[in-house]
């Protein structure tokens, strides 16, 4: 079941109904904020000296001060917060969307939660429609680290679309996913 708690403010992000038993999508709230922490590091994404920025990416969802900004949370059938995402308009692109944020809590993952959590995001852009939403991307790691986590957006239908090299430190690239929200997208960028 979904719920959509998004403030008023954000009519706009209604939550769409997707079928999964074991998890509720929900928009975040700042009493989510620990939680997505605690999350974030025992995913063994961030530290937790790093985490601290969440405190301004969910506060400027909230307040609307980071425009077009929007974290869910899932919920398992006990009450308990079990992942979480973040989306947002990229910058300077034409009706791009960046997933900069999602994981799953360690003990719920290869369960269906991020998968679940994805479609979610993907059902949310489309119902805005092309004129709002074109494509996703989603950037990660090319260390060993994040070798599911590559296959896990390969499995979801994104193409792996750029590398750079050395971005996040010597010998761990900067791997950018691709994925088309437009049902007839071609993808030939040839002339």
């Amino acid at each position: 079941m979904v719920e959509n708690t998004a403030p008023v403010w954000r009519e706009a992000s209604t939550v769409p109904s997707v079928p999964n038993a074991d998890v509720t999508i929900r928009a975040a709230t700042i009493e989510d904020l620990e939680t997505l922490k605690s999350i974030a590091v025992a995913a063994e994404m961030f530290t937790a000296d790093e985490v601290v920025f969440f405190d301004e990416m969910l506060g400027g969802a909230l307040d609307g001060s980071l425009e077009g900004h929007e974290w869910l949370v899932a919920i398992d059938e006990s009450g308990t917060t079990v992942g979480g995402a973040q989306f947002a308009p990229e910058p300077f692109a034409d009706r791009m969307w960046n997933l900069y944020f999602i994981a799953v809590d360690p003990t719920h993952q290869g369960g269906g939660v991020g998968s679940q959590m994805m479609q979610t995001v993907e059902s949310m852009l489309r119902a805005r429609g092309d004129e709002v939403a074109r494509t996703l991307i989603v950037e990660t790691s090319s260390t060993s680290q994040y070798d599911d986590t590559r296959r896990f957006y390969a499995g979801l239908g994104f193409d792996e679309e750029a590398r750079i090299r050395a971005f996040y430190g010597p010998e761990d690239d900067k791997i950018v996913f691709w994925k088309s929200l437009v049902a007839d997208a071609s993808r030939s960028s040839e002339g």
